[in-house]
């Protein structure tokens, strides 16, 4: 059977556990609904962890935070970036996108799986580079999502 995997944006982290918007934070539910109740390998770039933790602890307490973290970190393969730093470097160039979208972005191509985030720019910048993404707040690419991963409830 073939491997199914996604990357996920820290934005779709940071919608789950502190969004103010219910609409970001329903769409981020699905998407972590969806692969904790599957068998799809969810990565990550190592920068992931330090994105979420920097956020949310604006938001929610530093004890809450380590363990939203520590969770994260179980659920969710962290990949340091030997693997795709240079690619990351090429998109950067390539897309004039933000260093951090970059690094999803190759890591997503590196990997050849789709990125899932909340970040309209940084789908607009990974399809430019061919990546298959998914800005998840828009009900039409979240459903696409769901229906390529095969989730069910």
């Amino acid at each position: 059977m073939h491997e199914k995997k996604l990357v996920v944006d820290a934005s779709v982290a940071v919608d789950l556990f502190a969004g103010k918007d219910p609409h970001r934070t329903d769409a981020a539910e699905k998407v972590f609904r969806c692969f904790l109740s599957n068998s799809i390998y969810v990565y990550a770039p190592r920068l992931f962890l330090v994105e979420v933790a920097g956020v949310l602890v604006r938001f929610l307490s530093h004890n809450i935070v380590k363990d939203i973290v520590e969770r994260l970190s179980e659920e969710i393969l962290i990949i340091g970036d030997d693997l795709y730093f240079e690619k990351s470097v090429k998109i950067a160039l390539a897309t004039a996108s933000r260093g951090a979208d970059a690094y999803y972005i190759g890591l997503a191509e590196t990997l050849n799986a789709p990125l899932a985030t909340s970040d309209k720019v940084q789908a607009q910048n990974a399809r430019k580079v061919g990546t298959k993404s998914f800005y998840i707040l828009n009900r039409r690419e979240l459903e696409e999502l769901i229906k390529l991963l095969d989730c069910k409830d």
